[in-house]
């Protein structure tokens, strides 16, 4: 499954995405662009999100498989391919045993612009358990 979305998914999505074909997926997952800690090779990879004026959370699905967020730990420069426009911004890695609070406030705006996700997400508000397991990353945009 892994091997799939990393080669075939992926690679389709960043095409469709930085492309004029953009439009039939961008209103919930986007680009997002950094640098490697260690490699300071460049990344791409497409990500479901959600944004509020100048705040985009980024909910990372599966984060005990995914190692791309590793690099944003501590926070990091960002570009976002955002409905077909790419932007500058600042990211930093929430992990729910430590910034439950945010990862509330991006679930709740998850939730409040796309209630078809509660079927699938934890109720911010009564599930800390889920909560705190969970990781995101927030981009402040520039």
């Amino acid at each position: 499954m892994m091997w799939w979305m990393i080669h075939v998914l992926n690679p389709l999505m960043r095409w469709i995405l930085s492309g004029p074909l953009h439009g039939w997926m961008d209103k919930e997952v986007m680009l997002i662009s950094f640098q490697g800690r260690k490699s300071k090779k460049f990344y791409t990879t497409p990500v479901q999100y959600v944004q509020a004026g100048q705040e985009i959370w980024v909910t990372v699905g599966m984060p005990e498989k995914k190692r791309w967020w590793w690099n944003l730990v501590g926070g990091g420069l960002v570009n976002v391919c955002l409905r077909g426009e790419w932007l500058s911004g600042d990211a930093l890695v929430l992990r729910g045993e430590d910034d439950r609070e945010e990862i509330r406030r991006g679930l709740s705006e998850k939730l409040k612009q796309f209630p078809q996700s509660a079927h699938y997400l934890p109720d911010p508000q009564k599930s800390d358990f889920m909560v705190g397991d969970m990781v995101m990353v927030k981009v402040t945009l520039h």
